[in-house]
Parts: structure tokens; C-alpha cells; sequence
């Protein structure tokens, strides 16, 4: 059994448009139109396209965000739609364009949290910590509040507060959007190394 199994998924969204003065039209717009693949246990997998085409949209449905239109779809045996609490713990996942950190806390915090929410055994959160720190060189950050991060330094700070729970599936959607050279190097030697 592969550990991601998509087949035919799709997804529709229903688009009010302005038609006139007091009128709106409704139209339907495919994000994703039946698309089938398998990832294997331990396949590194880039989902590539133009914007719009549904990229987003398909990890939101594999995350258990998004509800599909049709199709079926098995993440670790778990159908995400039905039951989202449950594989939530078993995946990671890091939005270019949104954080998971708490924006008011230091990253040391908001690592401290994760560490409770997924109940992580102590010594394999600091294991996982330290590796993560060291890799993505969070050191001189783990007492910055997540506001004062620059993008590129909160990304890394994602992708860490991500694996801290070792899950099974990590989901990166543009985890290098609007950064540097320098930092989108890091995060790539960092998956490399991962």
C-alpha cells in the first residue's frame, strides 16, 4: 500500500460573480480535475504548475483542509476529509504564505507547544530540536518572537515547528516563497540532508 493513494480527485468551488446591477451569476470552477497518483513510503515527490492550477488546492484535500468533489484519496490508510484530528498527527505540513508559529511568542515557546499539543516523549523532542536547530541554524533565533523574524528566518522556524512530532508525510507548499538566496540555499541543503 503506497502511503499517499489519490484517484481521480477532484475538486469544484461554486464562483458568484457580479452580472449586474442586483444580479450574480454562479459558475463553477475545477481546481483540480481528476488527478491520480501514489506516493511510496520514503519518495521525496515535487508537484509542480503554473498558478492556478490547483497545487495548493490538492494539498489543502491531502491535509484534510479541503473536502474533494469526487474522487477518493488515502493518506496513511486515513481518508483526511473524514478523519483530519487523527492524521494530523501523523503529517507535517508548512504554507508559504501562513505560519504555524504564535506570532507574540519566541520560537523556544512556540516549539514548547507543539511539544504538548502532539505529545511528544521529551527526550525525542529534544533530539528532534536540536537537529533541526542545528540544521536550519535556528540558534541565534530560539528566544525571537516570531514577529520580529525576517520571512526567510520564520520559514525555517515552520519547517522545524513541522518535523518536531516526526511525522510521516511533511507537505511543503512554496516553503521558499519570498526568500533569499541564501535562505532558500539553507532550506534545500536542509531537505537535502533530511
Amino acid at each position: 500500500m503506497s502511503l499517499i493513494e489519490l484517484d481521480g480527485l477532484e475538486k469544484t468551488f461554486t464562483v458568484r460573480r457580479r452580472a449586474g446591477v442586483l444580479r450574480r451569476e454562479k459558475r463553477e470552477v475545477r481546481a483540480v480535475d481528476g488527478i491520480s497518483f501514489t506516493v511510496d513510503r520514503g519518495e521525496m515527490v515535487g508537484y509542480i504548475g503554473p498558478n492556478g492550477a490547483g497545487k495548493s488546492t490538492t494539498i489543502k484535500m491531502l491535509t484534510g483542509i479541503l473536502t474533494p468533489s469526487g474522487g477518493r484519496l488515502r493518506v496513511a490508510g486515513i481518508d483526511p476529509a473524514r478523519d483530519r484530528t487523527r492524521l494530523a498527527r501523523r503529517i507535517g505540513v508548512v504554507f508559504g504564505q501562513r505560519t504555524t508559529l504564535w506570532w507574540d511568542l519566541p520560537l523556544r515557546d512556540s516549539y514548547r507547544l507543539v511539544h504538548r499539543m502532539y505529545r511528544i516523549p521529551d527526550d525525542r523532542y529534544r533530539e528532534n530540536l536540536a537537529r533541526c536547530v542545528d540544521l536550519l541554524d535556528l540558534h541565534d533565533l530560539l528566544d525571537v518572537p516570531v514577529r520580529q523574524l525576517s520571512l526567510g528566518q520564520r520559514m525555517r522556524g515552520d519547517i522545524a515547528a513541522a518535523l518536531l512530532h516526526d511525522p510521516e508525510v511533511l507537505y511543503l507548499d512554496e516553503p521558499t516563497i519570498g526568500l533569499d538566496v541564501v535562505s532558500k540555499s539553507r532550506v534545500r541543503e536542509f531537505l537535502r540532508e533530511l
